[in-house]
């Protein structure tokens, strides 16, 4: 393949994939959201990999930092085990339908979408900046009422804030909408090899009364589940390189282990500002590859 013909495999190649992993990876595990949005446009824009092959990667380390930074999250009793297994049946579902889908498109127009959606996430973590640690001081989460869906699965939890130095009860609701975007991420996740923490953590936190810091844990852990299923269809059709995959999975699941040891202690609205700023950059970039790929028409990168 002519990318495999131009990639020098080296030393400095393998440290280089493993230093943008380890960052991923504690992005990752910081935001919920597997290392996958930030290692895709890595390996697309630093080390010059095709889309797929990239996506490929990033659903086989998301499953490696799910494993490492998922378990943290339970023993630290942040992840909502009952919501979890509740939203990963639609979330699993929509990875299979994403899977075949990216197969079939072309790859500029998997990166279009993929900047149109983390335009979307800067603009909503950017929005609901402040709303957590108000909802918190209040106790806000814990007096909304839950909705048919959420009443009969009982699903309801607290969790101790280090950050805000309390126990914070809160109820769910909004299930209806939880299981539409769960569907989306999981489709998300299969197209663009993300683990589709990026819609779920936002969708928790924003539609389901859900506080920012047990969506991260809880996206956390279904993230491998999710990515698991995407995984197969790309290892049948022979896009895992393990040559790439190897330093990847390595460097998130490092990063990702260091993650889960920061998330807690931090305000919620220094993980948004974190989080907007991220995905706007990302998302310019992704957009760029896109044009100059696809149009043939060339914006000036900010990283260059």
């Amino acid at each position: 393949m002519p990318w495999q013909a131009r990639m020098i495999y080296s030393v400095s190649l393998v440290a280089g994939l493993l230093s943008a992993a380890l960052v991923a990876g504690f992005f990752g595990a910081l935001l919920g959201v597997g290392g996958g949005i930030f290692i895709v446009p890595a390996l697309v824009l630093g080390f010059h990999l095709p889309m797929k092959i990239a996506v490929a990667a990033s659903v086989v380390s998301v499953i490696a930092t799910s494993n490492a930074g998922g378990s943290s999250y339970v023993d630290q009793r942040i992840t909502n085990l009952h919501l979890a297994m509740f939203l990963e049946i639609f979330t699993t579902s929509g990875a299979l339908s994403g899977s075949i889908l990216a197969l079939f498109l072309h790859e500029w127009v998997i990166s279009l979408i993929f900047a149109a959606m983390l335009a979307y996430m800067a603009h909503a973590a950017y929005s609901t900046r402040n709303l957590d640690d108000r909802r918190i001081a209040s106790g806000e989460f814990a007096r909304v009422k839950p909705d048919r869906i959420a009443r009969y699965l009982d699903l309801r939890g607290s969790y101790f804030d280090q950050a805000a130095d309390k126990h914070v009860d809160y109820v769910i609701c909004g299930t209806p909408v939880g299981m539409a975007i769960s569907y989306l991420a999981g489709i998300t996740s299969g197209l663009l090899g993300v683990g589709g923490g990026v819609l779920k953590v936002s969708a928790m936190n924003r539609y389901m009364n859900v506080p920012m810091k047990v969506a991260v844990g809880t996206s956390k852990l279904m993230i491998g589940v999710t990515a698991a299923v995407s995984s197969i269809l790309f290892f049948l059709h022979g896009l895992i390189h393990f040559s790439v995959v190897a330093p990847v999975a390595l460097g998130t699941t490092i990063g990702a282990t260091a993650g889960t040891m920061v998330m807690n202690r931090l305000h919620s609205v220094v993980l948004k500002w974190i989080f907007s700023a991220l995905m706007l950059y990302l998302a310019y970039e992704m957009f760029a590859k896109a044009l100059q790929v696809g149009l043939g028409i060339h914006l000036p990168a900010l990283g260059a």
